[in-house]
């Protein structure tokens, strides 16, 4: 990965614009994280309306239990950023108590709005980066608050929110991007139903033109099973599909726990959602490498590791390792099992 150790990871497409100029956005592979704004939470944060009910005696023993299996990164969205990830996954919940918008993945982690301030400060300071913002869900939200975030995305970022490419139109080249400037894009799972007479999958919603649909423009297949083998069959074969070339396609490297599992969890490992992580990241790097010849385009994981960004990165300038030996792929195995500190 030599290219990753002389530039810098927080401007990594800079650095190799001469091999991505003129690759579309679709056609670049972007390194991501799943539930990427998680990073913060621990036993103590709030619990939402997202978490299973069960009174006031068990509440607090299902929170500490489902804080170790809802954090799924160790490093918040600008160390994410430094590091080399160009996709976010975040979740959004409306806390009522407060009026207060948090990310979220069963427990409130950060407030939205200082983390979205500390994306644009980000973009704002690495203007040839494209970054992709995928609000994935938005919790206890009514269409006025929707539109409330999407009034302080557009705040945050103005002129830098890239319109997504019509309905048989290809998405842009890095190249055009950059020279237009509109290097952030941001999608929305959940459109208010205010819009739905005027917006369908094939047009704009002419109140936000700058919205993508995380349903259409950015296709993301779920596995949702802890079984590895299950897991890169499924990947396989959505990794085939054809795809709408004004759209972006994730590939979410991720086992995801059931309930058994946090129950069995609490008398064997994995006991928590970093230890279920670890259990696929030694096969990532052959899959990633085997997937770069599918048209691997987003890759995200649960508790990433630079090793697997640089990984990523460099497959844009040279293509898979096919050529590394049994002792190079063993020795960047047991690296990923004993990451450098």
């Amino acid at each position: 990965m030599k290219h990753c150790h002389t530039m810098s990871r927080d401007g990594w497409m800079t650095g190799i614009a001469e091999s991505i100029n003129n690759k579309r956005l679709s056609e670049i592979v972007l390194p991501g994280t799943h539930d990427s704004g998680s990073y913060c939470i621990t036993g103590k944060s709030k619990r939402t309306d997202c978490m299973p009910d069960l009174g006031a005696c068990l509440n607090p023993i299902v929170d500490r239990v489902g804080a170790v299996w809802s954090k799924t990164q160790a490093y918040s969205l600008q160390e994410q950023l430094n590091m080399g990830v160009r996709y976010l996954d975040i979740r959004i919940y409306l806390d009522a108590d407060v009026d207060t918008f948090y990310l979220v993945h069963g427990l409130e982690a950060a407030p939205l709005y200082s983390e979205l301030t500390a994306i644009a400060e980000f973009v704002e300071a690495h203007p040839a980066e494209v970054v992709v913002i995928d609000m994935n869900h938005i919790y206890k939200c009514d269409d006025g608050d929707i539109c409330t975030v999407l009034d302080k995305v557009e705040e945050e970022f103005g002129d830098k929110l890239c319109p997504p490419s019509p309905y048989r139109t290809p998405v842009p080249t890095y190249g055009e991007l950059v020279a237009s400037g509109k290097t952030v894009i941001v999608a929305l799972t959940e459109i208010p139903e205010m819009f739905q007479s005027t917006y369908n999958h094939f047009e704009l919603c002419p109140q936000y033109s700058w919205l993508w649909s995380s349903e259409t423009n950015i296709v993301s297949p779920w596995a949702n099973t802890t079984d590895v083998a299950k897991l890169k069959g499924y990947l396989q074969s959505t990794m085939v599909k054809p795809r709408q070339c004004n759209s972006l396609h994730v590939a979410q490297t991720i086992l995801t726990p059931q309930i058994v599992d946090t129950l069995v969890g609490l008398f064997q490992r994995p006991s928590n959602l970093k230890q279920l992580a670890d259990t696929l990241t030694p096969h990532l790097p052959a899959w990633f490498d085997e997937f770069s010849n599918l048209g691997l385009n987003i890759a995200i994981v649960d508790f990433l590791q630079q090793d697997l960004i640089d990984q990523l990165i460099e497959l844009n300038v040279s293509g898979p390792v096919t050529g590394a030996t049994f002792e190079e792929k063993e020795e960047h195995s047991q690296l990923l099992k004993n990451p450098r500190k």
